[in-house]
């Protein structure tokens, strides 16, 4: 479990039902075309306990970057995470998730964090905390624009 100070929390609210931002965030192929930083993963079928790699666009150097991880968390339809070494024995923890409204619409969520067992996780906290909460809230507004792109409140 990760410590609550070494969490980092991101949500915005979609017009548009958990089915269909669902269909959106979990188009593996089409991620590329619309987000500017997580842009795929290995697998088309995802299940707890499997081993994939995600592939990311490196803010520095604008090349893709790939990410080992196990599926630590799936819920068909609502929720995946993920777990995986980011550096020596530093695991990032990673859950994507999906919450209806009662307005229709879907309240998006990213949690992360890194954990160890040594001090080492909690300074990457503090020294990623700014970067990924702005990376996370800026895929959270890219997905929140394609999705409302293609579906708009009317079709919910």
């Amino acid at each position: 479990m990760i410590a609550v100070k070494n969490k980092i929390f991101t949500e915005i609210e979609i017009n548009a039902s958990t089915e269909q931002v669902w269909s959106v965030l979990t188009d593996w192929n089409k991620l590329k075309e619309w987000s500017s930083s997580f842009v795929g993963i290995s697998t088309d079928n995802l299940a707890k306990g499997m081993h994939s790699i995600s592939y990311y666009i490196n803010p520095i150097t604008g090349k893709i970057m790939n990410v080992e991880h196990e599926i630590v968390d799936y819920e068909e339809g609502s929720k995946f995470g993920w777990s995986g070494k980011i550096i020596g024995k530093v695991k990032d923890h990673h859950i994507f998730s999906l919450e209806k409204t009662n307005r229709g619409t879907t309240i998006f969520k990213q949690e992360d964090g890194f954990h160890s067992k040594n001090s080492l996780s909690t300074i990457m906290n503090f020294l990623m905390r700014n970067f990924m909460t702005s990376s996370y809230n800026k895929f959270n507004k890219e997905l929140k624009e394609r999705v409302e792109f293609l579906y708009s409140k009317k079709s919910i």
